[in-house]
């Protein structure tokens, strides 16, 4: 067997994309499904509910479309004979009945017997029955309703787990690392005896069609060209709000590996894939520097440095990847391997290393782990403080008085009158206790806690849009219609701010265009009011 053919067993389009009850057709590509079972934290727990499981209880396993919820059902069904699973609730198997329908005659019937039910459906469909199921079942359409909610995962004897509980990558402070991805690419392409990919490879290697396929599954074998790859799939989840699934990454594996390029040129060609699709976004050869722009001419003019010389010869003697590619591939095979000693040690490539350093993404998971490691620390509160204040209240204060430049720190933009700008005078202050009690499991967003005075604001959920946005502001930025998505999240803060301002005890008048020409107006405890500055 080829390569090639090995591999196909990835595709999304593969006989063996989804598992089912039906028996196997060819031992060979099932032992190489087998090989790529990945056990998940929400299989332990998912285990773990099931040993507990009493008579008459159920358990949903909740999710998406090729979450890998059939491959757990089909696993356990085997093992346990004394419990009713019900792999797939998204449909009938009765063209004259409704899924709802189907699934009223599934809880009718445990009723009658009180077997341990486990039901395996999409989040769609539980919604579905919650709105329509038969009311005899009101009790499941109660804790259904308290899940979809309030996230409630137990309700008497019946439970819920949902794969988005259960993320796929995880912020640490060496970076964003990916355990379930890191380890679907080891069983892929690591090199040791048990691999049932590695006869395959080496028959292929003496296969000149073969041969690109090659140099690409050589590529993927560099730890640090995995790093890469998972910063770009952790971008598409948090940039783009892509959902991300298992079979969606084992395609995504087939798609890089088998395309028509090279492993960095068919990473941000796009596809029929989703995850390539948004990855495509992120294609570092679209990046315009100086830097960036020299390379490409020099390039084009076949100017060349021994240094760069000396890294192709690697590429090719090591890994087989061909000297002879355009501008925009060798920036890609930069991009992906900036982590690697190919790319740190040459004194060519190293200050390309700044270029294709994501600040943004850096910042993101630096204040996203802050917020969820927090625990009280002096070190970390006053982390805490410098970002709230360099970063957050000072994009707040800038967006809301961008057209009152007048106005000072700590004075919020209300309206207009004749000639005079008004202002409100307002203490923004981080709300550190709720920090601490406060952790998400969702990467994608963490969770501001602010006080207007003594008042305490609405969680605001900070995605890395919003943050680089935030960022951008503090440094002169004016946002335009392109942002609309993250400066309406803006806007909401500044409008619950400002909405406080108007009862603020202390205003601000302000001549337009002069800071001279300033009146303040306070309200004293005897409800006097104060004015000075005349």
């Amino acid at each position: 067997m080829k390569l090639s053919e090995a591999l196909s067993v990835l595709s999304k389009s593969s006989p063996y994309a989804v598992t089912t009850r039906g028996d196997i057709t060819d031992p060979q590509f099932e032992g190489l499904k087998r090989h790529l079972y990945v056990t998940t934290e929400i299989e332990a727990a998912f285990k773990s509910k099931l040993d507990r499981l009493q008579p008459g209880g159920i358990l949903f396993l909740c999710g998406s479309s090729g979450d890998g919820k059939s491959e757990i059902l089909t696993r356990y069904d085997r093992l346990y004979t004394n419990v009713e699973f019900h792999l797939d609730a998204t449909h009938s198997f009765e063209s004259s009945k409704t899924a709802i329908q189907t699934l009223n005659e599934l809880f009718t019937r445990q009723q009658a017997t009180n077997l341990p039910l486990v039901v395996g459906i999409n989040i769609g469909m539980l919604g579905n029955f919650q709105q329509d199921g038969d009311k005899s079942h009101n009790k499941i359409r109660t804790a259904t309703e308290r899940f979809l909610i309030n996230k409630q995962i137990q309700s008497g004897d019946i439970s819920f787990l949902d794969f988005e509980a259960f993320p796929k990558f995880s912020i640490e402070d060496t970076g964003v690392e990916s355990s379930f991805f890191s380890t679907l690419l080891d069983r892929v392409v690591r090199d040791y005896p048990g691999n049932p990919f590695r006869a395959p490879f080496e028959l292929s290697g003496h296969d000149a069609a073969e041969r690109k396929l090659c140099a690409n599954y050589r590529l993927l074998r560099l730890k640090p060209v995995q790093r890469a790859i998972v910063e770009l799939l952790f971008q598409a989840r948090v940039r783009k709000d892509q959902f991300i699934t298992a079979r969606m990454l084992l395609d995504f594996i087939y798609s890089i590996l088998t395309g028509p390029g090279y492993l960095f040129d068919n990473l941000f060609a796009g596809g029929d894939n989703e995850l390539l699709a948004c990855v495509a976004d992120f294609d570092p050869s679209v990046t315009r520097n100086r830097q960036l722009d020299r390379f490409l001419v020099d390039h084009t003019l076949g100017i060349t440095d021994p240094a760069y010389g000396d890294f192709c010869a690697v590429m090719r003697e090591k890994l087989g990847v061909d000297a002879d590619l355009s501008g925009c591939s060798i920036l890609r095979l930069f991009y992906l391997v900036r982590y690697s000693r190919l790319f740190t040690e040459n004194p060519f490539l190293c200050p390309f290393e700044e270029v294709f350093s994501d600040n943004a993404l850096q910042g993101y998971c630096a204040a996203w782990r802050l917020h969820n490691a927090y625990d009280g620390d002096n070190d970390q509160k006053q982390k805490l403080r410098h970002f709230y204040g360099d970063v957050v209240f000072a994009a707040i204060n800038r967006f809301a008085n961008r057209n009152a430049p007048v106005l000072n720190k700590d004075e919020f933009f209300i309206t207009t009158r004749g000639d005079y700008v008004m202002a409100a005078e307002l203490e923004l202050s981080v709300e550190y206790k709720k920090i601490q009690k406060t952790h998400v499991t969702d990467q994608s967003a963490f969770q501001l806690q602010i006080s207007v005075g003594d008042e305490p604001l609405a969680p605001v959920l900070v995605s890395i849009n919003l943050l680089e946005l935030m960022q951008a502001v503090v440094n002169g930025y004016r946002p335009n219609r392109h942002d609309k998505n993250s400066i309406v999240l803006l806007e909401d803060v500044v409008h619950q701010i400002t909405t406080m301002a108007r009862s603020a005890k202390t205003l601000h008048l302000y001549k337009q265009g002069r800071r001279d020409e300033h009146f303040r107006l306070k309200q004293t405890a005897d409800q006097e009011i104060r004015v000075s500055g005349l």
